[in-house]
């Protein structure tokens, strides 16, 4: 028996260089297949061979089940990875990889035909006598189940994914009827197809998922269980393993019913069953993710089990590796995922280009990512940029480590959700892992005020510091073709300055006259302040004995992008030996409203106009929904007004800051 030789990836970004890293450990070639916006990214570069998929609609690209399967003949590919997301729990796919005599690594198409579609799986569940909480599937042609026979609130969810796409809360049967639409619109977009399930809604209820492995010989294992409780708009962030919060007794009824299932189906491959805990410790099956899932790592780190190289050796026809009696616990270990998304603006993604980031080195810390420079993420992708991964010997040693490494990240370019995510590791209730599905919600305010407030005292301090330094202190990063910006400007700054940071406008005295100790005065303080550890775009400002670590890089000749603690800032400055423009441009509140028109928060599609011209609207009315890396966006009114016109039709793609709507007053 011999291990496969090549195999094709059907997916992109950081789950296709996961893949990519374990087949090199086992001598196994790749083929990437990529989109044209991302013919140079990492994963394309680190296979032996890559092929382009063209362009446009996912339909065309990493959902086109025939240009795959051409693709991976055409290269003598004897096998296809899915990773997560697009077709890996397609049973279409994976049927059309058998009937091709290409091995798809993950279980049989009849496997996933049973498990993949989540109200079959709960119906089986159901039938082996594993707790299933109330479902009622819904497909295109159906009409919704009688009012009377629902518990509300239910989450209406895609049949065939996951991820929280298509995923909606509703409350009553209104909303239901509302909502049932749009999710089964996203589920199609995304996965292939547009079938949905409700599901009774568990208050206060934890995430947890038990990780399984399974050969061709009839072998099945578990590794155990993860947590995956703090989600926000039913998207993991964090998750950690294993689920210590478990008595001994329910961790096991949960294992041996996920194991349980696994058998009934003789499942081959990896893959999770999911389940939901209520408060009194009752637990549901939820659903089983038939493939890798993002969260896979923290898992293999307090295994020590590679699960990538577990599938391809399964795919191979190999036994598993180790047997259940083998697997054994050490440590603790939590993922936080970092996505391009902006809190402030109810988490729409930012498909700004990424300029600078502070990748975090610990030997305790694992990395995932794909990211690459001054590369804008394209809008019909997930946002996710990185994952960090930690791993001590318990959770609360976790936990201090990542609160520790995540706040230098320090990324500039889009928004993210990286200061979220701190405040999340220092929120009292996640320290005592005191937690449920519904802790974003319930803390949203606290979690989203550095945001909102991005803009104190000590921070506008350190900004200012950075902004001098960059612009007239010399700079020891080596000769410049500008011999006065290596040199620096020290000799010949003026003795006040104007800086434009966020919008609002400071006027600066500098005095520079030692350049070793640099001061400023602001609104007549007068502020002090060293810098050391100076690296590319990145260097150490102290202010009355506190060091902050900045990031800071110049977007272009007048605007420098920083970023302390997490926050981005920028700031708008005289150019060098220049005037300073005196416009009112720069005192922009970066408001999307502004002179009656209303303006797109990001990059996308228009998927939905509901207004005509001349109609009279109300604040908060439904405008227009924009689709972006799989998110839709809803535009609301600022105000009551008269549609005077619509500037973007559906289909259009719209970039930020684009003006979509103009308005006229009410009279």
């Amino acid at each position: 028996m011999e291990l496969l030789n090549k195999i094709l990836i059907a997916n992109r970004g950081e789950i296709a260089l996961r893949i990519i890293r374990s087949a090199k450990k086992l001598a196994i070639q790749t083929v990437a297949i990529y989109t044209v916006s991302e013919k140079n990214a990492d994963y394309v570069r680190l296979a032996d061979e890559a092929v382009c998929l063209g362009d446009g609609e996912l339909a065309l690209t990493f959902l086109n089940i025939d240009k795959i399967i051409q693709i991976a003949i055409s290269t003598n590919s004897q096998a296809i990875h899915p990773g997560y997301g697009f077709l890996s729990e397609n049973a279409e796919f994976a049927k059309a990889c058998e009937e091709n005599k290409l091995i798809f690594i993950g279980p049989r198409s009849e496997v996933l035909d049973l498990m993949g579609s989540k109200p079959r799986a709960k119906e089986l569940a159901g039938s082996l006598g594993i707790p299933v909480a109330f479902s009622h599937k819904i497909d295109s042609g159906d009409t919704l189940p009688d009012e009377e026979l629902i518990n509300f609130p239910v989450l209406i969810k895609a049949s065939f994914g996951g991820g929280g796409k298509g995923m909606e809360l509703v409350q009553n049967y209104r909303e239901l009827q509302n909502k049932v639409e749009k999710s089964s619109r996203i589920a199609l977009n995304y996965f292939g197809n547009g079938e949905l399930f409700i599901e009774q809604f568990i208050q206060k209820a934890r995430h947890i998922e038990v990780q399984i492995l399974g050969d061709n010989h009839h072998n099945i294992i578990h590794l155990y269980e993860r947590e995956c409780s703090i989600q926000r708009n039913h998207q993991k962030i964090i998750e950690e393993a294993p689920a210590i919060f478990l008595t001994p007794e329910l961790r096991e009824k949960i294992l041996n019913a996920a194991m349980k299932l696994a058998k009934a189906v003789a499942y081959s491959g990896a893959g999770t069953v999911e389940f939901l805990i209520d408060e009194a410790g009752n637990y549901y099956f939820m659903e089983m993710n038939p493939r890798i899932q993002v969260e896979h790592a923290v898992t293999e780190e307090v295994t020590g089990i590679d699960i990538v190289c577990e599938q391809l050796k399964i795919s191979s026809g190999f036994h598993l590796s180790v047997s259940q009696n083998e697997v054994k616990l050490a440590g603790h270990s939590i993922e936080l995922r970092v996505y391009a998304e902006n809190p402030a603006t109810d988490f729409t993604p930012s498909s700004t280009p990424l300029l600078s980031v502070n990748i975090p080195e610990n030997p305790y810390l694992r990395i995932e990512s794909d990211i690459n420079l001054n590369q804008s993420t394209k809008n019909q992708f997930d946002p996710l940029l990185i994952k960090i991964i930690a791993t001590t010997t318990d959770r609360k040693s976790a936990v201090n480590l990542l609160k520790d490494q995540i706040k230098d990240l320090n990324i500039i370019g889009p928004e993210t959700n990286t200061k979220y995510l701190e405040t999340i590791l220092a929120h009292p209730s996640y320290i005592e892992n005191n937690i449920s599905v519904e802790f974003c919600k319930e803390y949203h305010k606290e979690l989203v005020a550095n945001y909102l407030n991005k803009l104190d005292l000590p921070d506008l301090s350190y900004c200012i510091a950075c902004a001098i330094y960059r612009t007239y202190l010399k700079q020891n990063i080596g000769p410049d073709k500008d011999v006065w910006k290596y040199l620096g400007y020290w000799r010949s700054a003026p003795s006040g300055i104007r800086l434009v940071v966020d919008g609002i406008i400071y006027l600066v005295v500098l005095d520079l006259s030692d350049k070793l100790n640099p001061s400023f005065v602001l609104n007549g303080l007068k502020t002090e302040f060293s810098v050391s550890n100076q690296l590319e775009n990145c260097l150490d400002i102290e202010i009355n004995n506190q060091t902050s670590r900045i990031s800071a890089i110049f977007e272009n000749e007048y605007i420098l992008g920083i970023s302390v603690e997490n926050i981005q800032h920028k700031i708008l400055f005289p150019g060098l030996l220049k005037n300073y423009p005196e416009t009112t441009e720069s005192s922009d509140d970066g408001t999307l409203f502004n002179n009656d028109e209303i303006k797109s928060p990001l990059h996308g599609k228009i998927l939905e106009i509901n207004i005509k011209e001349n109609q009279i609207i109300k604040k908060g009315d439904l405008l227009m929904v924009i689709e972006a890396m799989k998110s839709e966006n809803r535009i609301l009114s600022p105000k009551d007004a008269i549609v005077r016109k619509i500037a973007v039709n559906v289909g259009s793609q719209v970039t930020d800051r684009m003006t979509l709507i103009y308005l006229e007053e009410l009279r």
